[in-house]
């Protein structure tokens, strides 16, 4: 091979590579910054997740308690998810719905072992 035909192979895989688009140039600038933006849970959102959680655990031991926390993590989760839905909003609704239940469940066995109690104890003051 000559030098000629050595300078026409570089001249051929410069080519073949001159068609190159760069495709990330037609992203306008701001657009990750949006879609970033939309995915991001809101404050009503994380702080519904938290009365959740908190009712969940309070509702086991004070019913009353985790009933007020469960009601107020829902109606936070359902009022941040009108904003826009995110797991986090999907999650604290879940858990606000299991903190009523957990909640309803533990006053209802606390009245009914309190009835039983009062039933037993009334029997010795005859």
């Amino acid at each position: 091979m000559d030098g000629q035909n050595m300078g026409n192979e570089q001249n051929n895989n410069t080519n073949q590579y001159s068609h190159y688009q760069d495709n990330t140039a037609n992203i306008p600038s701001g657009a990750s910054e949006e879609i970033a933006e939309s995915n991001k849970a809101n404050t009503l959102q994380i702080v519904g997740l938290i009365c959740g959680i908190a009712g969940i655990v309070l509702g086991c031991c004070f019913g009353v308690v985790g009933l007020i926390i469960g009601v107020v993590g829902l109606i936070c989760a359902i009022t941040g998810n009108k904003q826009g839905a995110t797991g986090v909003g999907t999650g604290a609704i879940i858990c606000s719905i299991i903190a009523i239940a957990f909640s309803l469940i533990s006053m209802i066995i606390s009245l009914i072992f309190g009835a039983a109690v009062l039933s037993q104890l009334s029997g010795y003051y005859y």
